[in-house]
């Protein structure tokens, strides 16, 4: 009887274990480590995964996943995802983490983005272009405005290709209004909200605009864009910056906004 009831109390443990190891294994989870929680606009930072299993499926994203950047890969328990931010605010960034088993995890991290020393872009207002007062819309006569160009300038940026590497690309990040018949030539940004790091680079880009499509690179390319920054002005701070670029006529006004 005793050696019976051993027997039964050996197998209640085994089966406990078992019980256990099973608990153990489904039990997947991640934690989310950011190296700040407070940045500047424009600032670089990471955010690590900690899994407590291999990890082969990440999804990434700022906006409770109707957008983000997804991958299939062996990501190992750890993996360093790369951000930064050019708008205000607080960001939350949500990850979401499969297993081998698929099994799923998800949490959440909160940064605040603060302006630092980030400028902001009020305006912008054309002097002069290629082709200034020339024909671009062929079915008008040139005394008349309507064959003058359409104007719409833009800038672009580099910006990361993906939370999940350090890779960055030369992208659009603001595109203007269209001026008709080049009007006042003369934008108002401010509710627009372009705040930008003046040490970093804008590539500056300007077209006649026909039916909503660039019908003509004003600036004589290739290339297509003039490279400006701000770094110069940090000290004097001026509220209009003019940049001349002689070789394609073009002369162009920035206004500003400096911190104190």
């Amino acid at each position: 009887m005793r050696k019976n009831i051993f027997i039964l109390l050996i197998i209640q443990l085994f089966i406990g274990c078992s019980s256990d190891d099973n608990s153990s294994k489904s039990a997947f989870s991640i934690d989310l480590v950011s190296s700040a929680t407070n940045v500047v606009l424009d600032q670089s930072f990471t955010v690590a995964i900690n899994a407590n299993q291999s990890m082969k499926y990440l999804w990434i994203s700022t906006d409770n996943f109707a957008t983000g950047d997804y991958a299939i890969q062996n990501f190992g328990t750890s993996f360093n995802l790369n951000l930064n931010f050019d708008t205000l605010g607080q960001k939350t960034i949500s990850v979401r983490a499969k297993n081998q088993n698929n099994e799923v995890s998800e949490k959440q991290i909160v940064v605040t983005v603060t302006r630092g020393n980030a400028i902001k872009i009020l305006g912008v207002q054309i002097v002069s272009f290629y082709g200034i007062n020339t024909v671009y819309d062929p079915e008008f006569p040139a005394s008349n405005p309507e064959s003058l160009a359409d104007l719409r300038f833009g800038f672009s940026k580099l910006s990361l290709d993906s939370y999940l590497s350090n890779d960055y690309s030369w992208r659009s990040w603001y595109q203007s209004t269209v001026i008709p018949n080049q009007g006042t030539m003369t934008w108002d940004c401010s509710g627009s909200n372009l705040y930008i790091d003046p040490s970093k680079n804008l590539r500056f880009g300007l077209a006649d605009i026909d039916n909503g499509v660039a019908g003509s690179d004003l600036l004589n390319g290739p290339p297509d864009y003039r490279e400006i920054n701000f770094s110069n002005f940090v000290i004097t701070k001026p509220s209009t910056i003019t940049y001349t670029f002689p070789e394609i006529n073009l002369e162009f006004k920035v206004f500003v906004e400096w911190t104190n």
